[in-house]
This record gives structure tokens, sequence and C-alpha cells, in this order.
């Protein structure tokens, strides 16, 4: 498998960054009995405070949290593996929060047993017990990597970073044109949104030109994205009319440039693929 073809099937996977991503496979119900038991220990808590038990009103509250925190991890740990598993070549997720929600809910099986009066040992093996009913029933965590074989792994995770980082300016841009008044803003801003994307579409499938492209998603993307927050900014405020002329043609110059630089991508992959069509040719004729 060439380079090229090894990034086109990689996942721009930045969990910190990809937010939308995660809510998109966040499971609806895993992990909701979890909550409801959890919810139990707080009326628990809630009766033990009303009585004056400190002790148990802060081992009830602690239980509840444990609860809760299993459930939020699990729910984000199942939407990360969800993300990796689809994908052909990502990283894997930073921490292990399936494991570790686990871990949490096994502390909060042991202190339950040991608040009901319950032998530690017999506390000890009830927790072991649900960590290893846990791991039987979801799984480990992904913790290596879909990434091997590349010939500079440090490149391709620079490369998912850099369109991770383009797709949220590019979204920024559509978020401002929303919010513009004039149809004429939004159309303009809308157009150099879809010129970015169409150069972060040619990287994903030409991973090689990342240099070429780079300027464009790491300069002047950004700028750009600053320019249209700001002049949005001004005009719900009222104060854009005298910056209106200008700023549009700054908008169109920047996407005359843009689809100038894609066609010119295209172009140098069209040279460097007759080049290599007539390598090939040459060699089949040489071993004729």
């Amino acid at each position: 498998m060439s380079s090229n073809q090894k990034y086109r099937s990689a996942t721009r996977y930045e969990p910190h960054q990809n937010r939308s991503k995660v809510q998109q496979y966040t499971p609806v119900v895993s992990g909701v009995l979890f909550l409801l038991i959890g919810v139990n220990y707080l009326s628990f808590a809630i009766k033990a405070l009303s009585r004056g038990e400190s002790f148990y009103f802060m081992v009830s509250l602690a239980i509840f949290a444990l609860f809760v925190a299993a459930f939020v991890m699990l729910r984000k740990g199942i939407a990360l593996e969800k993300i990796y598993r689809n994908a052909t070549h990502a990283k894997a997720p930073k921490y292990p929060l399936k494991n570790i929600a686990g871990s949490l809910l096994a502390g909060a099986s042991t202190l339950s047993a040991l608040l009901g009066g319950y032998p530690l040992l017999s506390s000890l093996m009830l927790g072991g017990a649900v960590m290893l009913g846990w791991y039987l029933y979801f799984g480990p965590d992904p913790r290596k990597d879909k990434i091997a074989g590349y010939d500079n792994s440090r490149s391709a995770e620079r490369i998912m970073k850099l369109l991770v980082q383009a797709d949220a300016d590019i979204s920024a841009i559509k978020q401002s044109a929303s919010r513009s008044q004039s149809t004429l803003i939004q159309t303009a801003m809308l157009q150099m949104a879809e010129a970015f994307e169409k150069i972060v579409k040619h990287i994903e499938n030409e991973p090689d030109d990342y240099e070429r492209a780079r300027k464009y998603l790491v300069s002047y993307l950004g700028e750009l994205r600053s320019m249209c927050e700001t002049f949005i900014h001004l005009e719900q405020r009222g104060r854009s009319d005298e910056m209106r002329d200008s700023f549009l043609d700054t908008i169109d110059s920047s996407i005359d440039k843009l689809d100038r630089q894609y066609e010119k991508l295209l172009d140098e992959d069209m040279l460097g693929l007759d080049v290599k069509l007539s390598v090939m040719k040459k060699r089949l004729e040489s071993e004729e």
C-alpha cells in the first residue's frame, strides 16, 4: 500500500478537538442503569444528612459521584472506541476511559458493600467480580495506534492535527456567516469556506501535497477566520458599513487565490502522474 493510500484512509482523530464526532458516536442507552443506581445513593445521602449522620452522608455522596463518573467515562470511552474502530488508520484514545469507568464502578460497589456491613474481604471480592464482569462485557480500550507501517508516523499525526484544526476554522467561518445580516456577506463567506474545504479534501486524498497547501490552511485560514468573526462582531453593533467593501474585496481575493491554488495542486498531480506513466511505459518496453 502506498503512503497516499495509507493517509487517505486515516481518520483525523483528536478527541479534544473533535467533540462533534464524539457526540455523534455517544451511545443513547449504555450506562443509564449505572446513573439510575447512583441516584439511589444520592437519596441515601440526603436522608443521612437530614438525620445528621455525616459519615453515611459523605460515603453515600462519594458512591453517587463514582457512579456518575463511571457513567460519563463509559459513554465517552465507547464513542472514542467507535471512532477508532471505524477508521482504517487512527490514533488510539489517549486514556483508557472504559477501563477507568469500570474501576470506578468496582470502587463504588466495594464502598457500597462496606456501607451495608459486609466484611472488607467480601467487599473487595465483590469489587473484583464487578471489574471482571465489566471487562468481559465491554472489553478493553484500544491502546495501539493504527498507523503502523508509515514511513513517518509523526508526519501522519501532524497532518491529522492540521486537518482537524482546518475543519474547526472552516466551521467557525460558516457559523459567522450564519450570523450575518447581509445575504451578500453570507454568500461570500460560505464560498470562501467551500474553497478551503476543497483544499482540505485534496490533502485528505493526496497527503503528499501537504507542504504545498500548508500555508493556506495554517496561516491564511486562521487569519481569515479571525477577520470574519471580527467583521460580524462589528456588524451586530452597526459599525461595519465603512469596512464592508474592503472586507468583501478581501474575501473575493482569497476565493480567487484559493481556487487558483486548488487548480495548481491538481495540475501538479496530473504532471506527477504523467511522469510516472512515462517511466512505467519505458520500463515495460525495456522488459519486452
